[in-house]
């Protein structure tokens, strides 16, 4: 069974204590009011411990943010729905710990050409049928034909800027961020949904509503972080 090594202890360390410090500050758990109470930046500390250390490093500091949400949930509740949705260990842990593997594996994909024209479309279909399901959910649109087709040129340009945002050198850390940040998103409010806590509509608007945001944010921190760390031969590589 392979064993951590002193760097990766050390690094674990360093990144669970910044977890616990942000978790429990208005700097990683940012009040916001919707259903999920607070807008996060938890999720960069485990999307850069899984590009220096890998998937199964990823997962445990991903573990330790999830560790937080649970105990927030049952301490410090934001509101009686975030309450109810983190004290769920399913909600609580399972996106998280993916965070890291999800994150690890789209930034080993982003370094291939295929595979950031594939993000690419896969982004910009997202972009497209989230905001369909929004906009239908609420009486905006009506029909799927004339709604798909009115929110199709939205799917399109953000395919675009996604692929030119991953032309650069930074593109792979930018992949994971995304990538790392949407798994987050839509596992959390995937699971709410499957498990009976909010509706689709109210759900939907929460992902939108944290997601890009939060994603944006991760893209500029870990990329900042990233390139400090790597350049500093505490990861496994630069870019």
């Amino acid at each position: 069974m392979k064993t951590l090594s002193l760097r990766q202890l050390v690094l674990a360390g360093i990144i669970g204590a910044l977890i616990a410090a942000l978790g429990f500050t208005p700097l990683g758990m940012i009040p916001v009011p919707t259903p999920a109470g607070s807008a996060t930046i938890l999720h960069v500390p485990v999307i850069l411990g899984a590009l220096l250390e890998g998937p199964v490093f990823g997962a445990m500091v991903g573990f330790l943010f999830g560790a937080v949400s649970f105990w927030r949930a049952i301490a410090a509740p934001a509101n009686p729905i975030a309450q109810v949705m983190f004290t769920d260990p399913f909600t609580a842990f399972i996106p998280r710990i993916l965070i890291g593997v999800v994150a690890y594996y789209a930034f080993n994909w982003a370094r291939q050409k295929y595979g950031r024209a594939a993000i690419s479309i896969v982004s910009g279909f997202f972009v497209w049928d989230l905001s369909y399901r929004v906009a239908i959910n609420y009486g905006l649109v009506d029909g799927p034909i004339p709604g798909y087709l009115f929110f199709l040129p939205l799917g399109i340009l953000s395919g675009w800027f996604l692929s030119r945002v991953l032309s650069g050198d930074g593109a792979p850390v930018i992949a994971a961020a995304v990538a790392g940040s949407a798994i987050n998103t839509v596992g959390v409010m995937g699971l709410v949904v499957l498990r009976g806590i909010l509706p689709i509509p109210a759900a939907a608007v929460v992902a939108v509503v944290h997601g890009i945001p939060e994603a944006m944010a991760a893209a500029m921190l870990t990329l900042l972080l990233y390139r400090a760390l790597a350049g500093r031969r505490l990861g496994k590589g630069g870019i």
